[in-house]
């Protein structure tokens, strides 16, 4: 137990109980059964871990009792709209800036019949929390404006704050429930008549708090509509938009909500220093092996640990999602849709690494046998430390490999690695303490001693020309030339690499190992002509012309821009009959892979035949005067992390490595892309 931590407070929402009113249209709220649980269990942790006073957590529940028509709490306890809002409003007003803030919602999310109708028409919709009262015709939903403006008054108080919402908080996500108990959710959009008014602010400071909240993003919302793009905050939720947040008896009798069950398991057995990051990939893979119909999303601020203000370098490889000990294999949250192949191989360290350079972490080597769209099957081929045996054939056994483990790219198979080799001119140059005979046996030498060295293989001068990726070659002037498979200059590689300056060797052999995995990325596609999705996905770059679209791609064009052109559009389009998840990266002139859609979320989900937009902004990279940007979309039907994907510029160090199928995985993703020219 620790000393007590004055700034830590909490506010812990949990409705079992729902009042017993049905809805004009016959409609109501039925009773959950672990929503009350989760906020006792959730009460316990945070006081026994930061020994808080009672002013420090406020707790509303709804529990029922033998009266149906009435809960086990006074009134004023209960989470009802006005006692929510209140609470909110006085927890902003007593903490201080850098206070830490949690907040955990257990029970029924919904949707509503707009206030605000200015903003949504009259046909919106508004995402809520549905209040334990909200069976009452006067009664009101806490609405997704008034949600966002409360939690930007605590970013704005400088406030660190983590939210918890284990519901299902989209009425889209209770489609095909079948009155399955287990789920925090309704099917129906409310149309009842409620109060127009709000507790939160004025409706029209509402409306441009969420205008401002969302205008560098249009349209795009996370969390399903309920919440805009976070900023300042960090967010675990239940479930996306067409799924279901579940509940069940995990331990004796009493009900609890997956994701908080996993969610303080973890968080007693490694405590809260641990990287929010890590923390989700192992409880989101903990529920989803559950609950397949249930995929926690991480939001927000995730560089950072769970509950606390402490900045972390985010780990950038896909986790284990399952460890099948009888077939002596893992599964990992990496798949053909990443440009994953069979015979990729991976180090498995232990949860929670940090340092991959630490041997000592390490727990074993895998490769890639069976592809899925999104994830893969990886056989372990040797297990490393105090895990080693002498058998031939290593074998898993239980509890070696825990669930959202690391797994670090080690090498990648045959068909991706890229062939060079040293083209001498004829003359050789002379440069002073150089042997330019000697290079092509020196670089080879080196190459091994250069991490991630197994993307590329230098070749002898006898292979022949159309095998070869890359040529390298050395100027006049005494610099290492990269060149094409055209033996063409690789253009945009701006700063020449002396031969004879320090470290020459391996600064050319890492840029080789970039522009690898630059293009290896760059040319992925889903090449199978009978894959249901290929087709299904546009892209679009869209400049607003009097109030008209102007499509700047149309027919394969590839448009030229001016930096700083204003007024251009990313429109991605989900022609598809399924919801996909959707993301998107620029490849940048100076070898970058960034992801530029969306922004604090792995993917935005997006329903069949919707569209999504996200302004641009054009800029050149420092140094570069004209250029070809490619930017690439992707589509998957299941859950995926392209931030694994991510690549710095040219010469900067590669922040960590890379990272019986059912259903034919080509099935499960595409991707288009659209290139411009930015001048």
């Amino acid at each position: 137990m620790t000393n007590q931590t004055p700034n830590f407070y909490a506010l812990l929402i949990g409705i079992n109980f729902y009042f017993p009113h049905r809805l004009p249209e016959g409609n109501y709220y039925k009773n959950l059964r672990g929503c009350v649980q989760d906020i006792n269990h959730v009460e316990t942790y945070l006081k026994d871990t930061f020994n808080l006073t009672p002013d420090q957590i406020i707790k509303l529940t709804a529990t029922a009792s033998d009266n149906p028509n009435q809960p086990q709490e006074p009134p004023e306890l209960l989470p009802t709209y006005e006692n929510i809002v209140t609470q909110f409003k006085e927890l902003t007003a007593k903490a201080q800036p850098q206070d830490r803030v949690y907040i955990h919602y257990s029970g029924h999310g919904g949707r509503a019949k707009t206030i605000f109708e200015s903003l949504k028409g009259s046909m919106g919709l508004d995402e809520a929390l549905v209040p334990c009262d909200i069976g009452q015709p006067n009664s009101r939903y806490l609405r997704d404006l008034e949600f966002a403006k409360l939690l930007e008054e605590m970013v704005a108080k400088e406030l660190v704050v983590t939210l918890v919402l284990d519901s299902c908080h989209s009425g889209g996500a209770t489609r095909e429930m079948s009155g399955d108990d287990r789920i925090r959710g309704e099917g129906f959009i409310d149309m009842t008549l409620r109060p127009t008014d709000s507790l939160v602010a004025p409706l029209q400071e509402l409306a441009q708090n969420w205008q401002s909240s969302t205008e560098n993003s249009r349209n795009i919302t996370v969390v399903n509509g309920l919440l805009p793009e976070p900023k300042g905050y960090t967010l675990i939720a239940a479930c996306r938009d067409q799924e279901f947040a579940y509940e069940k008896v995990f331990e004796g009798t009493e009900r609890n909500g997956a994701l908080t069950y996993y969610l303080l398991k973890a968080l007693r057995k490694y405590g809260t220093e641990i990287a929010v990051e890590n923390l989700f990939n192992q409880i989101s893979n903990l529920v989803h092996t559950d609950f397949d119909r249930q995929t926690p999303m991480l939001i927000g601020e995730t560089n950072r640990t769970f509950l606390g203000g402490q900045s972390v370098v985010a780990s950038r490889n896909p986790p284990v999602m399952k460890v099948d000990i009888t077939k002596n294999r893992v599964q990992l949250q990496m798949g053909e849709a990443s440009g994953l192949k069979k015979g990729a191989e991976f180090d498995i360290f232990r949860f929670g690494t940090r340092n991959f350079e630490d041997s000592e972490q390490r727990i074993a080597t895998v490769k890639v046998v069976e592809l899925g769209a999104s994830d893969c099957w990886a056989e372990v081929t040797m297990l490393h430390n105090e895990f080693r045996t002498r058998e031939l054939h290593p074998k898993l056994r239980e509890g070696i490999i825990e669930i959202g483990s690391p797994a670090v790219y080690v090498g990648p198979p045959l068909e991706q690695i890229r062939k060079v080799r040293v083209l001498l001119p004829d003359p050789l140059p002379q440069i002073p303490g150089v042997d330019v005979s000697s290079l092509p046996a020196m670089l080879e030498s080196q190459k091994e001693e250069v991490e991630n060295h197994s993307w590329i293989e230098f070749c002898p001068q006898t292979e022949k020309d159309e095998n070869v990726n890359y040529f390298v070659s050395v100027t006049s002037q005494g610099e290492y030339l990269i060149l094409d498979a055209k033996k063409e200059p690789i253009k945009n590689v701006l700063f020449p690499i002396k031969v004879d300056a320090p470290e020459a060797a391996k600064k050319l052999i890492n840029r080789l190992i970039h522009i690898t995995i630059y293009h290896n990325r760059w040319e992925l596609d889903n090449e199978d002509a009978f894959s249901r999705l290929n087709g299904q996905l546009k892209v679009e770059l869209v400049q607003s012309v009097k109030r008209q679209r102007v499509i700047l791609n149309v027919d394969g064009k590839v448009p030229v821009l001016e930096k700083g052109a204003e007024d251009i559009t990313l429109v991605i389009h989900n022609e598809s009959t399924r919801t996909l998840n959707i993301t998107a990266l620029i490849f940048d002139m100076d070898f970058r892979i960034l992801q530029i859609y969306p922004k604090g979320a792995n993917y935005e989900v997006v329903d069949p035949k919707q569209e999504r937009t996200e302004p641009l902004k054009l800029s050149l990279p420092e140094n570069y005067e004209e250029g070809v940007n490619v930017i690439k979309v992707f589509a998957t039907v299941d859950a995926t992390n392209y931030h694994l994907w991510e690549l710095p510029a040219l010469d900067q160090d590669l922040q960590g490595r890379m990272a019986e199928v059912v259903t034919k995985a080509s099935n499960e993703w595409t991707t288009e892309k659209v290139e411009y020219v930015l001048r």
